[in-house]
């Protein structure tokens, strides 16, 4: 059986927007953190501006609209560098249940500061590959432009995952998925109704496996 994706426009930019607008403190607290620790090592890349920064946190928020992530009580933020996206998905999310990972040891040092500082209660870290962390079968994956879609699954193996959740390139997806031999369906949302050139090519992608429809 082949993959299927089926493209979409996005269209709840006004939730993000009102997402970000009523947690605007917390998320300013966050962002603050974040520009001193990649001050120190290089958490996102080194000497980005702040408004850049804003926009990768507002960009995070877009998980907060799917379907998938909605209906899961517990989502794994895989490659989470900085915290993106799981940090502002814990802020907007209280009810949610976030694990951040990432196989740098310095990376999850300087989230579990900002966790704490935050007062985060809803948000656990594990270092290690994503291939080591105990996966529950209604659990989603989520990660922002740290996998190829192809890596990713490989490195889930046979782990019974409920959804993944990709912030990405839009043209990157069938290349990706291409060598993935189990077959999935794929929502691609393109996020050019934020009509800003920060979002040109980018999309939300929500993955399941045609199996578990």
């Amino acid at each position: 059986m082949k993959h299927q994706i089926e493209y979409i426009r996005f269209a709840e930019r006004e939730l993000i927007e009102s997402l970000y607008l009523k947690n605007a403190q917390k998320l300013e607290d966050y962002l603050n953190q974040l520009l001193w620790w990649n001050d120190k090592i290089n958490l996102v890349s080194r000497g980005v501006s702040r408004e850049t920064l804003q926009k990768h946190i507002e960009h995070s928020l877009i998980v907060s609209a799917s379907r998938l992530f909605k209906e899961a009580s517990s989502v794994i933020d895989t490659g989470t560098g900085g915290g993106l996206p799981g940090i502002p998905l814990g802020i907007v999310n209280p009810d949610k249940k976030i694990l951040l990972n990432d196989i740098v040891s310095k990376k999850i040092m300087a989230c579990k500061q900002m966790v704490l500082k935050l007062g985060l209660n809803n948000i656990t870290l594990k270092e290690g590959s994503i291939g080591n962390v105990p996966i529950e079968k209604e659990e989603i994956v989520v990660s922002k432009h740290a996998f190829k879609i192809n890596d990713l699954v490989e490195l889930l193996g046979e782990k019974k995952w409920k959804g993944i959740i990709l912030l990405k390139g839009k043209h990157e997806v069938e290349r990706e998925i291409a060598p993935v031999s189990k077959p999935l369906k794929l929502k691609v949302y393109s996020l050019d109704v934020f009509d800003d050139s920060f979002y040109d090519g980018k999309a939300l992608v929500e993955i399941k496996q045609i199996e578990n429809e």
